[in-house]
């Protein structure tokens, strides 16, 4: 797939799996928009890949609304979304019985 200059969004694209899909993306050539809460983290990632870092809390519909906005007013239309966002504590969740 030509990934050429395609613009791209990615969700807690700031660190983790998401960090790295922006990475590997925009070492394809596409235009990646970083959309996280960790606007410093998003920021540092955005320099290095030559993107944007947008702040959105994907929790929210207007916050979403209008990070998708200015992405594309940077990049155009988005063709990809890879939606990498989230957090969570890390427990149990079946113990011996099921």
């Amino acid at each position: 797939m030509n990934l050429q200059d395609t613009p791209v969004l990615v969700t807690g694209g700031a660190s983790g799996l998401g960090e790295a899909t922006a990475l590997k993306l925009a070492a394809q050539g596409a235009r990646v928009a970083i959309l996280d809460v960790q606007d410093e983290k998003a920021q540092a990632v955005a320099k290095q890949i030559n993107g944007i870092a947008i702040h959105c809390d994907v929790t929210s519909e207007q916050s979403a609304a209008q990070a998708i906005a200015q992405a594309k007013e940077a990049h155009g239309v988005a063709r990809v979304l890879v939606n990498c966002a989230g957090g969570g504590v890390g427990k149990r969740v079946v113990g011996k019985s099921g």
